[in-house]
């Protein structure tokens, strides 16, 4: 490995007084590293002590691709197909097939179109987001309710908020001119008494249109967390209580590319990239307390993993992050579900993993740990992740 000492910025608490719509205190933490180390690779195992492998048995006429989002919850696996099909696979502890929520239809109890989903444990329940309502379905996939949101409000993404409760997250109106002052990004919503309980949030000066994609709320060690695309910062509310803290998260070693969306088009941002080497910001961010995990760190078109230790104030850079048990990249995207991270591998990435594997290194490792996936013709492979 290759070091660079960087200089050491250290890590500082700034209180302030809070921007949005309720009187609590928002915290600014500032986060730097004194060494970076550069690896070839990166093993999930080194920091996560459990591997767990399921393998996805699914009828072949079931229309499902991959996985954009997944959750567990009642004894089950919520697999989120959201930007291809469109829909939602449930499978049992074991991986077996118990039924799929589709979405496309009008009609009373079915969804229009999906914008994300969560498992609300409190309810028992999945809740789909459709930008205006949210439809509730049991977690065998049987329609249970449809709940309308404020009128004129649009939300992207939902998360776990506590005792029936759920946070949104709206993305800015791609217009000049945000609806008022008052706009706030970031949600509390009481699902019982159909009304708002917090908003955190500001857009950023100029922000316009979402041009380079956002991360979707995450639940982590009981926090939701946010790490949009327009800046290297992490944005976390604790979902204890009424009394909700603001933290921001700031790593001030990066870039500060703060606003990518004064760009017109997908061709400017990407030439963007193309022309400033500088160029970071979060994403699939991942947070513990002995280390930051997955920082998607922007050079050029190229990618790069981070992993901040925390113990040592090191940040390990990487292009590849892998699970060593069974010698396999894992692309860059990865789930998080408070203390469990997931991935599934499907069909495509198995057909491009098994073609290069010529000498079968890959295919011994597979029908090591998981034999039963050899024998089956649409491979799917969920990988669960957990201290």
């Amino acid at each position: 490995m290759a070091r660079k000492v960087l200089n050491f910025i250290g890590l500082s608490v700034l209180l302030f007084s809070c921007l949005s719509q309720d009187k609590t205190q928002d915290s600014l933490i500032d986060v730097g590293w004194s060494i970076v180390e550069d690896s070839d690779r990166i093993a999930l195992q080194d920091y996560y002590s459990h591997s767990n492998y399921l393998v996805i048995s699914i009828p072949e006429e079931q229309p499902f691709y991959t996985a954009d989002k997944i959750q567990s919850g009642d004894g089950k696996y919520f697999l989120g197909d959201i930007d291809l099909e469109n829909t939602i696979l449930i499978v049992d502890d074991q991986g077996q097939f118990i039924s799929q929520i589709e979405t496309g239809g009008n009609g009373p109890g079915e969804v229009p179109r999906m914008e994300d989903f969560v498992f609300h444990p409190d309810r028992n329940s999945l809740l789909i987001l459709t930008g205006w309502k949210i439809f509730e379905f049991s977690t065998t996939g049987e329609f249970l309710n449809v709940i309308s949101l404020p009128s004129g409000d649009l939300f992207h993404f939902i998360a776990y908020g506590g005792e029936n409760k759920v946070w949104l997250y709206t993305l800015p109106f791609p217009s000049e001119q945000l609806p008022s002052d008052e706009f706030r990004m970031l949600t509390l919503y009481d699902l019982d008494d159909d009304e708002k309980v917090y908003s955190y949030l500001e857009v950023p000066e100029g922000l316009r249109a979402e041009v380079s994609g956002e991360k979707e709320l995450t639940l982590q060690h009981g926090r939701v967390i946010l790490t949009p695309a327009h800046g290297s910062r992490a944005y976390s509310v604790s979902i204890k209580g009424d009394d909700s803290d603001f933290v921001i998260t700031r790593f001030s070693s990066l870039p500060q590319t703060q606003n990518l969306f004064g760009l017109q088009d997908l061709g400017e941002y990407f030439e963007k990239l193309q022309d400033d080497r500088g160029i970071a910001f979060l994403d699939n961010y991942i947070d513990s307390e002995e280390f930051s995990l997955f920082m998607m760190i922007k050079d050029g078109l190229y990618p790069r993993w981070g992993v901040l230790e925390k113990r040592t104030n090191t940040l390990y850079l990487t292009q590849s992050l892998f699970d060593s048990n069974l010698g396999l990249p894992l692309l860059p995207y990865l789930d998080v579900q408070d203390k469990k991270v997931f991935k599934l591998l499907d069909s495509e990435y198995f057909y491009e993993i098994l073609e290069q594997d010529i000498d079968g290194q890959v295919s011994g490792k597979l029908k090591a740990n998981v034999p039963q996936l050899m024998n089956q013709e649409n491979k799917l492979l969920l990988c669960i992740y957990e201290n």
